[in-house]
């Protein structure tokens, strides 16, 4: 399924109820994937392909032994990027170049040959090109791309796999949250963390978020929209919400965001970009520190970030503790609980022009930041 030569990228999908998508499949096959499967050596190395002929292919089911290493072990690694259709019908990736790097340092911490950040962006780019009429219009949402590094040998025995399979598939995509800019409610759960001290909290891991599954059914059974991760050594300091980074903001114009020193808490794109133009752009401080329930009730705003979420505010976070019991000295909320913050309002806005292309001085200001997808 090679590209052939386009002089534009392929224009939306006609007929499709863009803005009914959420953050999911939305009943959408795309066309195509990046599919390279790849034998390693005894040192652990792995060629993979960086050729269009060899590795795209239509979008379907993978072909996969029930020994292979990760349906047993769990050796598998995922990342998640957008790519964005602007006004002047191109098409844009963000910051791709840090998802490469992120997966490269997740394949050497489990043991899976890294994918070279060439080859990562090229397949990329392959995937978006091929599936460039899933491309949501302008302002209508977002192709969402979620590459996929995983050990496939057959094998029974618990050691890393002699095989290795890189796949990017992708999705179109609404709001991960739907109703817009609306502040959403968390709860913390006492007696639950997502990682501890010494694991592999900060790797993009597939197995990291299976463990939360209950304890966000839990939360939502209850009305709240996400779970608010908290440490496993002390159940006090605030780590993740959901999928999600967190981020307090202070009446001083300081923001906190929980430290990733420990080793639990993902190092996200949409993280670092954040804390950059809450600097640069903003005039903030951001502090990355250990952040605790308590220290909640002196923010003003707080809102949490990632590739899905983008910036979203939170109107309050509740405490559940470990017996089920609900913690009503520990509730805090943020302004009227409803709406966003002024800070975090103009830092999702600063983000979403900048990727969408609709403010150029800030687009030439952070241009490494675009990846442009040629046709």
């Amino acid at each position: 399924m090679a590209s052939t030569l386009r002089a534009e990228h392929t224009a939306p999908k006609a007929g499709v109820d863009w803005d009914s998508f959420g953050f999911g499949l939305n009943g959408v096959k795309t066309d195509a994937m990046w599919l390279d499967r790849a034998q390693v050596d005894v040192h652990g190395d792995a060629l993979y392909s960086s050729c269009t002929e060899d590795c795209v292919t239509e979008m379907g089911a993978l072909q996969i032994s029930p020994t292979a290493t990760v349906l047993n072990y769990g050796q598998a690694l995922f990342e998640g990027m957008k790519a964005f259709r602007r006004a002047d019908g191109s098409i844009v990736l963000f910051r791709p170049d840090r998802n490469a790097m992120r997966m490269e340092q997740g394949a050497r911490r489990f043991l899976l040959p890294p994918v070279p950040q060439d080859t990562f962006i090229r397949a990329a780019e392959n995937v978006v090109r091929e599936n460039a009429r899933w491309v949501p219009p302008f302002g209508k949402g977002s192709l969402y791309l979620r590459p996929l590094l995983m050990g496939t040998g057959e094998d029974l025995g618990v050691k890393p796999s002699r095989e290795s399979t890189f796949c990017v598939y992708c999705a179109p995509v609404g709001n991960y949250f739907k109703g817009g800019l609306k502040a959403i409610r968390l709860q913390a759960v006492r007696g639950f963390s997502r990682a501890a001290i010494g694991g592999c909290g900060n790797v993009k891991a597939a197995g990291n978020y299976v463990p939360a599954f209950g304890a966000q059914r839990q939360v939502r059974q209850q009305g709240y929209d996400e779970v608010l991760c908290l440490d496993a050594a002390t159940g006090e300091a605030v780590e993740e919400a959901g999928a999600s980074n967190f981020f307090a903001v202070y009446p001083n114009n300081t923001i906190v965001t929980p430290s990733l020193a420990p080793g639990t808490i993902l190092a996200g794109v949409t993280r670092a970009s954040i804390i950059e133009l809450a600097e640069k752009e903003c005039g903030c401080t951001v502090l990355e520190q250990r952040l605790t329930l308590t220290d909640l009730k002196g923010a003003s705003e707080a809102f949490c970030c990632g590739t899905g979420a983008s910036v979203t505010p939170v109107g309050s976070v509740d405490v559940a503790n470990a017996n089920g019991s609900d913690d009503v000295e520990a509730v805090v909320t943020f302004g009227d609980g409803s709406s966003p913050g002024p800070l975090t309002e103009r830092l999702y806005n600063i983000l979403r022009d900048l990727q969408t292309g609709t403010d150029e001085q800030l687009n030439e200001k952070y241009k490494d930041w675009i990846h442009v997808v040629e046709p």
